[in-house]
């Protein structure tokens, strides 16, 4: 059995679109020879044309130019006046260093305090609201040794608190723990410290006030010319032995020995010093 051929299928091409496209072809070439035809008359007519008359154009164009720029210029700038806001920064403005004497700029987001610093008087980082008066500048210079004296009625009430302390820590009935004891012999030792500072503070005001009651007397006696004051050197020395002289003899012996102690070490320490650096 014989099967039928396939018959090939010619492709058909539109009849109004060949005319479009040859239509299109004819008008082309009479429109490019158009063109040419205007450049070459173009040409020849700026040939025609001299040098001076297109220098004369060429100056007459610059000047155009400048007088719309300066026109711009000028309206530019009597719009800025006019205008209520500032001048606008410009990208290069922005990027200049601050100059160091400029004010300082606060945040706006912080609110500002009612209190204002005042030159000349003391700032309020200085001092605080809650001050006491007695001690205050403006009520005059405080006195230690009066305060000391009108606050006397304190060291009994101090030393009560130690013998206090100490009958707690010596009572083996107590019902304290460890860490209770450990913070009562800190607070115990801590106040002792504070009365052993008290009292070379009083006997310092004492021997110097005797000093001086001294060679007053001396002075109007006629033994010395003028009085004369301790140097930091001399009232150490006068210190320390009316410090001996008030120790008993036990107390005395163990305080020479610290100092003999620490005088040795010092010896020692710049002895090796020395040695490490031969």
């Amino acid at each position: 059995m014989h099967m039928p051929k396939h018959s090939r299928i010619k492709p058909v091409y539109d009849s109004d679109s060949s005319e479009d496209e040859a239509y299109y072809q004819q008008s082309s070439v009479p429109n490019r020879s158009r063109k040419h035809k205007d450049l070459h008359q173009e040409d020849d007519e700026l040939a025609t044309i001299s040098f001076g008359t297109l220098r004369d154009a060429q100056s007459k164009l610059q000047n155009e130019k400048v007088s719309r720029k300066n026109e711009i210029d000028s309206d530019g700038f009597f719009e800025e006046s006019d205008s209520d806001s500032g001048p606008e920064e410009t990208n290069t403005n922005s990027h200049k260093k601050r100059s160091k004497h400029a004010p300082a700029e606060a945040s706006s987001k912080k609110p500002v305090s009612r209190i204002r610093d005042i030159q000349g008087l003391p700032s309020r980082k200085s001092q605080t609201l809650h001050t006491d008066i007695r001690f205050d500048a403006a009520y005059g210079k405080a006195d230690i040794t009066q305060t000391r004296k009108n606050y006397a009625f304190l060291d009994e009430y101090r030393k009560q608190e130690i013998q206090n302390m100490e009958q707690i820590l010596k009572d083996k009935k107590s019902k304290l723990d460890e860490d209770q004891k450990e913070e009562i012999k800190l607070k115990l030792q801590s106040l002792k410290s504070r009365m052993d500072t008290l009292k070379n503070h009083d006997l310092e005001t004492q021997i110097l006030k005797e000093y001086k009651k001294k060679q007053y007397l001396d002075v109007k006696e006629g033994k010395s010319s003028q009085p004369y004051f301790l140097k930091r050197g001399d009232k150490r020395k006068i210190l320390q032995k009316a410090k001996y002289d008030s120790m008993k003899p036990k107390q005395r012996e163990k305080a020479m020995e610290r100092k003999r102690k620490k005088r040795l070490g010092k010896e020692f320490r710049q002895l090796e010093f020395r040695s490490r650096n031969v």
